[in-house]
């Protein structure tokens, strides 16, 4: 598979990931009581991951996930920093969606499971299109 078609597929998977993970958090009565629960999360580490991948098209999947999973928990850990201006900028919808408003260790899981399922994901499809 080319750079430009890999770069074509996870900006489709992009495209595709970023409605489900707001579904999870906007619409969450229409989901499994996990899902409401983790799923925005783990969303979020598949959607880094298929970004990461756009940009690196041609780095192995597991330097990406590897990468992706230290974005995400660098992510987490910067909501342990609570000066005002950055709560204040937290509060803002769309910077709140990326940076999150809390630290919790559970996430941590959930950016671990959103790696593995988004490695999955790009490892079968990169797969499949070799053949």
């Amino acid at each position: 598979m080319t750079p430009a078609k890999k770069r074509l597929l996870y900006f489709i998977l992009v495209l595709c990931n970023i409605p489900l993970g707001l579904a999870t958090r906007w619409s969450p009565q229409y989901f499994p009581e996990i899902v409401q629960v983790y799923g925005g999360d783990v969303f979020s580490a598949t959607c880094i991951f298929f970004g990461i991948r756009f940009l690196y098209p041609a780095k192995p999947l597991r330097c990406i996930a590897l990468i992706n999973y230290i974005v995400c928990i660098a992510i987490e850990l910067q909501q342990l920093y609570r000066a005002p201006w950055i709560v204040h900028l937290r509060d803002k919808t769309p910077v709140g969606i990326l940076l999150g408003h809390g630290f919790l260790w559970s996430d941590c899981i959930c950016y671990a499971v959103g790696t593995l399922i988004a490695w999955a994901i790009g490892w079968t499809i990169e797969r499949a299109y070799k053949k």
